[in-house]
């Protein structure tokens, strides 16, 4: 609770930058695809240890997000909403796939 709240405050005080999401753009791809990548192995891996599937799906997406989160606050010098928003879309992407083919 406490890292979550720090993030918050992070956020709010850095400059945040309203760019454009275009699905073209190579960095918002590759925000996708890792978002996409670490939500699936994740869930996989603790579908594996017999976590209960939603749970797996939620841990997986709630560390991609977290680190997307980190990545903008710490890495880059304002925080990216479309970056943000990519990430987003990979973790549901991977979701979607964990649920579908239940993984």
């Amino acid at each position: 609770m406490r890292l979550a709240s720090i993030a918050v405050v992070a956020a709010l005080a850095l400059p945040a930058r309203a760019d454009s999401f275009d699905p073209r753009d190579y960095d918002k791809q590759t925000h996708m695809a890792v978002g996409y990548g670490l939500t699936l192995t994740i869930a996989i891996v603790a579908r594996h240890y017999e976590v209960k599937r939603w749970q797996a799906v939620l841990l997986g997406a709630a560390t991609t997000l977290l680190l997307g989160t980190a990545k903008e606050l710490v890495h880059d010098e304002t925080y990216s909403w479309g970056d943000q928003a990519a990430n987003t879309i990979g973790a549901a992407t991977a979701a979607g796939l964990v649920f579908t083919f239940r993984l």
